[in-house]
């Protein structure tokens, strides 16, 4: 079955949406984002790094040859190449690193059926339409709290991170952008 992002998480508490074009069809715009590496995100590098405190500052940074999506916290949940990719995720994050469940992270049903009290539930997706000669490429994130003081506990958190959320996904989609503009120039 195919999945939107809307069936996952039809109801939420948090919602942020970000959109660009990018030169070429959907195909290339979606391979443009998969193969995305962590070098390619410097900026979104740096807020990881900054969020996770003084053991993060310090480490080792290995270049970045790892895929980007292979390095965020949200995990593939379902794909439709080349129309949309879903991502999730299930934590507390408001401590000073986010905890998790016992739940095997990027598998669609537990993500489904997970209701504990006491967490937040992220899907994230990237959506691709043709549109003319190019793909609208938008990106939104939902949050939902499993219960009223995990939402209260979120609220505060959301209110910290926010920015440097909006932040992250704009470089994904410049970086993308910039991909698929490389990928599209004549005589490649």
């Amino acid at each position: 079955m195919t999945y939107r992002l809307e069936q996952l998480l039809p109801d939420h508490d948090r919602r942020e949406y970000h959109e660009t074009r990018v030169p070429g069809p959907p195909e290339i715009a979606w391979a443009a984002l998969t193969d995305l590496r962590v070098r390619d995100l410097p900026l979104s590098t740096l807020l990881s790094r900054l969020r996770g405190g003084p053991k993060a500052w310090f480490a080792p940074f290995d270049g970045g040859d790892g895929r980007a999506l292979d390095n965020v916290p949200p995990r593939e949940l379902c794909a439709d190449p080349p129309r949309e990719l879903i991502l999730g995720d299930i934590a507390d994050y408001t401590g000073s690193g986010p905890t998790r469940p016992d739940v095997p992270r990027g598998d669609l049903e537990s993500f489904l059926r997970f209701d504990e009290p006491g967490w937040t539930k992220v899907a994230m997706n990237f959506r691709f339409a043709a549109d003319g000669r190019e793909t609208r490429l938008s990106t939104e994130t939902r949050v939902l709290a499993t219960d009223e003081g995990a939402r209260k506990a979120f609220a505060k958190y959301w209110l910290l991170v926010r920015a440097g959320s909006g932040l992250i996904r704009r470089d994904i989609l410049s970086a993308v952008r910039s991909a698929a503009a490389e990928r599209t120039r004549p005589g490649i």
